[in-house]
């Protein structure tokens, strides 16, 4: 029981970087099918957590576009194979579960704002957050809870293996 609630919170980051993917995918699939309610419907769903990332890439060329929801989709994947194998690449899964926790952390700074987008703001420039922002995306929230944990256990773990 204690190994399945520990690999699902080590599934955490993954479910970040599929997000991230999803979003981007849902981009694609409304330029390429404007009148479908399914794209449309995800697009609706995933763009207001990811609206940055969606702003910095949409006017890109397709080789970056493609190229960053690839990335993401690897991120996920070896997200994946770290969670299911937590003692092989400590430093890996550490270095994943940061990103993802600053991604998320990112996301639920970005929903905070009423404007169309958060592109061409600079860290110093983002609103000041509290706990009624976060508060506003459940998903969210529990998104960074998990991406929390699970950097949590990737420090349990460097510890664990620096007094063994």
């Amino acid at each position: 029981m204690r190994a399945s609630v520990m690999t699902v919170i080590r599934l955490g980051p993954c479910a970040v970087y599929g997000a991230a993917a999803l979003s981007l995918v849902s981009v694609a699939l409304v330029a390429n099918a404007p009148s479908s309610a399914l794209a449309w419907g995800v697009y609706m769903t995933m763009v207001p957590s990811t609206r940055t990332l969606v702003l910095a890439l949409v006017s890109a060329p397709d080789p970056a576009f493609w190229g960053a929801v690839a990335m993401l989709i690897v991120g996920a994947a070896v997200g994946a194979y770290l969670a299911v194998r937590p003692e092989q690449y400590l430093r890996l899964r550490f270095v994943h579960a940061h990103v993802a926790l600053i991604a998320a952390g990112l996301a639920i700074i970005q929903i905070s704002g009423n404007g169309a987008g958060l592109a061409s703001t600079s860290f110093s420039q983002l609103p000041a957050s509290s706990w009624s922002v976060v508060l506003r995306s459940p998903t969210g929230l529990v998104l960074l809870v998990l991406v929390f944990l699970a950097c949590l256990n990737a420090h349990a773990a460097i510890i664990k293996r620096i007094r063994v």
